[in-house]
């Protein structure tokens, strides 16, 4: 159910955020961009430690590092992604 809540959470900031662009400042946006990806850091972690529990295919990795190694991974995708829409929309215009 955590994992469920924290998909939920993470897809309604990102599309907060892509929705509301305009209207938002820049440092707003970078705290629901990271607030997001800490949220989607979380239910990667939370899925794995599910997965690795339910298969018992490989010890139980320990929640907080897989939680900072997702939020990481989910943030420079963000990253990334922005930067090359900005890339985009410059070459558009």
């Amino acid at each position: 159910m955590y994992f469920v809540i924290c998909v939920f959470m993470a897809l309604c900031g990102l599309v907060t955020e892509i929705l509301f662009t305009e209207m938002f400042h820049t440092w707003f946006k970078v705290v629901l961009a990271v607030g997001s990806s800490a949220s989607a850091g979380y239910a990667i972690a939370r899925g794995l430690r599910f997965v690795a529990k339910q298969t018992k295919w490989f010890a139980s990795p320990a929640l907080m590092t897989t939680f900072y190694i997702g939020w990481a991974c989910v943030l420079v995708i963000v990253i990334i992604v922005t930067l090359i829409l900005k890339a985009r929309k410059k070459k558009a215009a």
